[in-house]
C-alpha cells in the first residue's frame, strides 16, 4: 500500500466519531494524539495515537 493511501485511511479513522466507553454515544472525536474526549458526556480518556482503543489497550483490558 502506498505512502499516500495509508495516510489517507488513518487520517479518515482519525476524523470519525466512535462510541465512548462510558455511555456508548458515538461522539468521541480526538483532542490530541492519544487523547480522546466525549462531547455528550465529557469523558476524556487515553488512547491510542489515530483510533480510541488499539490491540494492546483491550488485551489489558481483558487480563484485569
Amino acid at each position: 500500500m502506498s505512502v499516500r493511501k495509508q495516510w489517507t485511511r488513518i487520517n479518515m479513522s482519525k476524523r470519525l466519531s466512535h462510541k465512548c466507553p462510558r455511555c456508548t454515544s458515538p461522539s468521541v472525536k480526538r483532542d490530541s494524539v492519544g487523547i480522546w474526549d466525549c462531547a455528550k458526556c465529557g469523558y476524556r480518556f487515553t488512547g491510542g495515537a489515530y483510533i480510541p482503543t488499539t490491540r494492546v489497550g483491550q488485551a489489558s483490558q481483558r487480563i484485569r
